[in-house]
């Protein structure tokens, strides 16, 4: 809670700022946005920006994560990228199919049988876009990471009007930390005395990540 109020006294000196003197960002369009004709309550506005802040944060460290994790066992994928950088960016979406770090639940709206098992207004289903990223039906040899994969509809920022708000934001962030990293440590691997932790729950990624540099 002392969190939440952090976050709302800084939200609302930004705020008060732009009130004077909008501008092209997203405090100034929450500020000026109107349902019915009526501005965003207190909770709408601070829920919203919040919302924006947390989910931004260890959502796209796993996915660096994770990719760091790939990348210092899999020494053909990292040789390959440190000798082509201009292949980041595709191998950063075949990164996030792979490994996918979020898993979102849904309230479900009405009664639905699917797959023969009857899910209930009012129950909570979470859907894995982990696994739908390595349907086969989708992906071929989905199990396998392959960095220079052309075709890749993978659903790591979800779908439709879920789609994640963020994600080209998330991308930049992970290319630049992955490029920046790769220029600076070319060889890495894990150390075999350590132990990888990874979180569980709805967003997966390394917690503790030994290694080993040079």
């Amino acid at each position: 809670m002392r969190a939440i109020d952090q976050m709302k006294a800084y939200f609302l000196e930004m705020a008060e700022q732009r009130r004077k003197t909008p501008g092209d960002d997203l405090i100034s369009y929450l500020l000026a946005a109107r349902i019915n004709g009526n501005p965003l309550s207190d909770n709408h506005f601070f829920g919203s920006l919040r919302l924006l802040l947390v989910a931004g944060i260890d959502t796209t460290w796993s996915a660096i994560g994770a990719s760091l994790w790939h990348l210092a066992t899999h020494d053909e994928d990292r040789h390959r990228l440190v000798q082509e950088p201009r292949l980041l960016s595709v191998a950063v979406e075949e990164l996030l199919r792979a490994y996918a770090p979020v898993t979102m639940a849904r309230e479900i709206v009405a009664d639905t049988e699917i797959g023969g098992t009857m899910f209930r207004k009012g129950e909570m289903v979470l859907l894995s876009f982990p696994a739908a990223n390595r349907d086969p039906e989708m992906f071929e040899n989905a199990d396998r990471v392959v960095i220079d994969r052309a075709e890749n509809r993978h659903a790591a920022f979800g779908l439709g009007i879920h789609r994640c708000i963020g994600s080209n934001l998330a991308r930049m962030e992970i290319n630049v930390a992955l490029s920046e990293w790769l220029a600076r440590i070319p060889e890495f691997q894990l150390d075999p005395e350590g132990t990888a932790r990874w979180s569980q729950g709805t967003v997966r990624g390394p917690r503790q990540l030994p290694m080993i540099i040079g």
